[in-house]
């Protein structure tokens, strides 16, 4: 029942970046105008429920099932960017052809409740509007932020809204020149471009059952969502050493960063169950409130392309803990009543990106 957005790709990257034309082994992003790099983000989560609570109308619920429950996510994104013109630092001018956008989950249920077992496995997939289309991003210095347009012209404005122009993940460059064994400190309020690149890619389930939906399930929203306010922690990043890599210089940046995010998902939730079809006997049921609590510890390599002036690879994983509260009111048959019940979850998270 769990779904695909605890597939929590947790995503860090250090771009590190090494101009050709700048003396020294210094690390920034400065790509050759007119280049295009093809970006591969592949994201991996496996998570086990460790504990759930139950009670209805405020007591302890004699009909807790017992219940274990494996959640295994992959999810992959491919876009070609093509850097058209520059800005210092960042691009003016990006347009981004979104190559492939899907996710799997499956999820495996064991639930055992007055003498009876019934086991349920689900595999689950997802798709973009997005994928085959290019959005073009254009840097306007009057608002400092990104236009964003198809290319060509589509009616589907809701799809531009939550994307963002960053894949790059500069928000982990240092702001100034370092040399090997040099480290500094990550802004963690702005990982949420690290951990969820590109924004909200609008990969949403092909179907989802109405017992899913009236769980309440976060099969809602996207990663990005999810880490839109209160990121935490703290993340710090070593100029590690500079290797070849098939006769080409690479950077290599080591990272570590210790994450917590809290979300009130409440009113997500309650917008997609507008769109579920639910049951008759389910009643007026509707959602009183929602809250994740997400933590994650990562550790990671980036290789940077030196003269190329972007990130060649990643590779990064670590342990991650999910915590889910909600409560909801249904009248079945007429009977009012409050449902609540809370799950934890734990398990591993990794990201792994490669450029051609």
């Amino acid at each position: 029942m769990l779904h695909n957005r605890f597939l929590i790709p947790a995503a860090l990257v250090i771009p590190a970046l090494l101009s050709s034309h700048v003396p020294g082994d210094r690390i920034r992003f400065a790509p050759s105008e007119g280049s295009k790099v093809e970006k591969t983000f592949e994201n991996k989560a496996e998570f086990t429920l460790q504990n759930m609570s139950l009670s209805m109308n405020g007591q302890d619920s004699p009909a807790k099932p017992e219940m274990e429950m494996s959640i295994n996510s992959e999810q992959k994104v491919v876009v070609t960017d093509e850097y058209v013109a520059n800005r210092d630092g960042a691009p003016k001018k990006l347009r981004r052809n979104y190559d492939e956008l899907g996710n799997t989950v499956t999820i495996a249920m064991k639930m055992a409740m007055m003498g009876q077992t019934q086991n349920k496995d689900q595999n689950l997939t997802g798709e973009s509007e997005l994928q085959g289309k290019k959005v073009v991003f254009t840097w306007d210095d009057e608002k400092s932020e990104y236009k964003k347009a198809f290319d060509p012209a589509l009616d589907k404005d809701s799809l531009l809204k939550d994307l963002e122009e960053d894949m790059d993940l500069r928000v982990l460059l240092p702001k100034d020149e370092v040399k090997p064994g040099d480290s500094w400190d990550v802004d963690v309020k702005a990982l949420a471009s690290v951990l969820a690149p590109g924004g909200n890619l609008s990969i949403i389930p092909k179907e989802m059952s109405a017992d899913e939906m009236a769980m309440g399930m976060p099969g809602m929203g996207s990663m990005s969502d999810w880490l839109r306010g209160s990121l935490e922690g703290e993340a710090k990043a070593t100029f590690a050493s500079v290797r070849e890599v098939e006769g080409v210089k690479m950077a290599v940046v080591k990272l570590t960063a210790k994450i917590t995010v809290s979300k009130d998902m409440t009113e997500m939730v309650q917008d997609a169950m507008k769109k579920a079809k639910l049951p008759p006997e389910a009643g007026d049921l509707s959602i009183d409130h929602m809250d994740v609590d997400y933590k994650l510890e990562a550790e990671g390599e980036l290789v940077w392309d030196i003269a190329g002036g972007h990130i060649h690879s990643f590779d990064m994983s670590g342990p991650s803990h999910v915590q889910m509260d909600m409560a909801m009111k249904m009248a079945p048959q007429g009977q009012k009543m409050t449902i609540e019940y809370g799950m934890e979850l734990s398990g591993t998270t990794g990201l792994k990106v490669a450029v051609k």
